[in-house]
């Protein structure tokens, strides 16, 4: 009988040595764990995640050698290993003007869902996501 290759996603995780991002999780197919390069498992900086809208207090657009930005957060909330109730605030940025008509089209605490990538600044050093798509959740 000949063999089957069942497709299969492999999950890997990626911390990134940040704990805000220890939570995300990458989906790769692959047949086995072992199918993933090296230049594979440390290549994937993909980000998919959802959570509530929240406005930054303060100054919401800024500009850096890459161009202007607008920046926000994504609220997660969930309960911590201790029971207790956990809200963590994901910086997010984006430089693609629809995305930030998209954002500021929806109000403070709406539910989305964001793709993107994990950046950190090259100044400050902060973790951040840089948004490629944003969908409104209802």
């Amino acid at each position: 009988m000949p063999q089957r290759k069942i497709k299969r996603y492999v999950c890997v995780r990626r911390g990134l040595g940040c704990p805000a991002l220890s939570n995300f999780f990458i989906l790769k197919e692959a047949t086995e764990v072992e199918d993933l390069t090296l230049k594979e498992k440390l290549g994937v900086n993909e980000v998919r995640v959802s959570g509530y809208l929240h406005f930054l207090s303060g100054e919401s657009i800024k500009e850096n050698r890459c161009g202007r930005y607008f920046q926000c957060s994504l609220r997660r909330d969930f309960i911590d290993i201790n029971g207790e109730p956990r809200h963590d605030y994901l910086l997010m940025r984006t430089y693609d003007p629809q995305i930030e008509e998209t954002l500021c089209s929806l109000e403070d605490g709406a539910p989305i869902y964001i793709e993107g990538e994990a950046r950190s600044s090259l100044g400050s050093g902060k973790m951040y996501i840089l948004i490629k798509s944003v969908t409104p959740l209802s």
